[in-house]
């Protein structure tokens, strides 16, 4: 018998608060507990503290969730990208991450598929999670739902390669001067025609990249030709396919700028299609530093940076901005970027 009590005394020291013993107590469902845990918005006051109540007087700690309603950092940060196939992004975080595990942070990452209602979804859960803090790449950088829901976030964000109308802190490449030094470099060889291809026409590096080519030709003293800008996607196919039209011009360019990581496969399939030769009949630059790039043959004059860099620094940011190391004021770091120079261009031929 003393055996016996002695083991039921056991079992009852070990039974473990759950959900189901919170909801009981507190009179309510059990997603009414996980709710509050979230601090969802369509709980009222009334049912909030019956549950708040019933998880003191348990003891109950369900996740990191539970913990930072009580002001325990979840010691978490999210970062949000537009697509989780783009390698950039993979640099970018094993840089952000890297800075974050010395500092004893998580970083949990989510794509968003560029879709700017994904977005929103993300950033107000990673406000329920109780994140700490936000690396996030936004696809509109315009869209009203998506500046409201940042307004109303609880922690900082940092902005990467990206600008809004707020005041946030934001990290990206030195693209305008990388793409303003490769123009300048096809117009010192004589080119007249150069055309660009390119994608985020409405975000900071489409418009940096933009600026730079436009300020290039404007200190040589050489008017742009608007037909050669194609500016409005930054995938594989848009770069094909409008390779081809400026290469069916009757007037067609003589250099091209191909800025998008995805854009070159495209650009270059287009031009073998038409039989011609790099850099005999057109001369070709692209952004960002990848295999193919060096591989193709010839290699390919890049202006390149270092994603591992930047994703490093904007983690670096946001933990001055988290420990309130760093001014009120919004900050703004770019990250250098080079041109690399191959076998890709050659003055034109007359």
């Amino acid at each position: 018998m003393a055996l016996k009590e002695q083991t039921l005394t056991a079992t009852k020291k070990i039974k473990r608060v759950t959900v189901h013993d919170v909801a009981r107590v507190a009179g309510v469902a059990i997603g009414t507990v996980s709710r509050v845990v979230n601090d969802a918005p369509s709980v009222t006051e009334e049912v909030r503290s019956k549950v708040l109540k019933a998880i003191s007087e348990l003891g109950w700690t369900p996740n990191a969730a539970a913990q930072g309603m009580r002001g325990v950092s979840a010691r978490m940060i999210g970062f949000i990208f537009s697509d989780i196939r783009n390698p950039l992004y993979s640099s970018m975080v094993k840089g952000a991450e890297d800075a974050l595990s010395d500092k004893g942070y998580m970083l949990v990452v989510a794509s968003s598929n560029s879709q700017p209602e994904r977005e929103v979804a993300l950033v107000k859960l990673f406000t329920r999670r109780r994140a700490d803090g936000l690396l996030f790449t936004v696809e509109e950088e315009s869209d009203a739902d998506m500046l409201q829901t940042i307004k109303a976030a609880r922690f900082p964000v940092v902005l990467i390669e990206r600008e809004l109308a707020l005041p946030i802190d934001t990290v990206g490449a030195d693209h305008f001067n990388g793409t303003r030094q490769a123009t300048e470099y096809l117009l010192s060889l004589g080119h007249r025609r150069i055309a660009m291809i390119s994608g985020g026409k409405t975000n900071r590096v489409g418009r940096d990249r933009l600026s730079g080519f436009l300020q290039a030709h404007q200190h040589a003293g050489v008017p742009v030709d608007r037909e050669l800008l194609r500016l409005d996607s930054f995938a594989t196919e848009y770069g094909f396919r409008e390779t081809q039209v400026l290469l069916g011009m009757s007037k067609r360019p003589t250099a091209i700028i191909s800025s998008g990581m995805h854009l070159l496969s495209g650009v270059l399939e287009a031009v073998r299609m038409k039989g011609l030769d790099i850099p005999g009949d057109i001369s070709l630059i692209t952004s960002n530093d990848t295999e193919l790039a060096r591989l193709a043959t010839p290699a390919i004059s890049v202006i390149r940076y270092d994603p591992y860099a930047l994703g490093r620094e904007a983690a670096l940011q946001l933990l001055r901005r988290i420990a309130r190391e760093t001014p009120v004021e919004p900050i703004r770091i770019e990250i250098p970027t080079e041109f690399v120079l191959r076998q890709s261009c050659s003055p034109p031929r007359s």
